[in-house]
Formats: C-alpha cells, sequence, structure tokens
C-alpha cells in the first residue's frame, strides 16, 4: 500500500492496513510512505492511496474493508495460495 503525507486519505489507508493484517496475518503488509523515499522518480510514483498485491494494482483510493479482503482473498486463491 502506498500512502503519502499529503493524501486526505492516508489515515484511513493505514486503518484499513491495520485491519486487513488482523484478518489475514499470514498476509504481509506493508505501508510505505512515499513521502520518506529519498530519491523517488515521481513519474513512477502511484496516486495515493494505492493498494497492490504481488505487483498487482487491486484498489486506487480507499476501498470498503469488505471489498479489499474480497478481492485480495480472489487474487490469492488464483495463485493457490491461502487468503
Amino acid at each position: 500500500m502506498y500512502v503519502s503525507r499529503h493524501c486526505f486519505g492516508t489515515a484511513e489507508a493505514t486503518r484499513l492496513a491495520g485491519e486487513v493484517s488482523q484478518k489475514l496475518p499470514r498476509l504481509q503488509v506493508k505501508v510505505i510512505m512515499l513521502d520518506e523515499m529519498p530519491m523517488i522518480n515521481t513519474m513512477s510514483v502511484p496516486p495515493t492511496p494505492s493498494y497492490f498485491l504481488d505487483d498487482r494494482l487491486l484498489f486506487l483510493g480507499n476501498p470498503r474493508i469488505e471489498e479489499l479482503l474480497s478481492k485480495i482473498s480472489s487474487a490469492r486463491q488464483g495463485k493457490g495460495k491461502q487468503p
């Protein structure tokens, strides 16, 4: 998950990350603060918040928790992994 300080959705994205971590403890959840990345190429920066799973974009903007968990589960089942 990519977020930035200036984004209005950062607090909600961080909350969702915590909820996903709690509900799917086997899933490694990373919240990447773009503002803290040194020497970042702004052309390669996704809009924030952005949700990725295995380098695949799931959502731009904050989804509802049900949508997020469903999309994660579907994507992981397609790869033969437990949600």
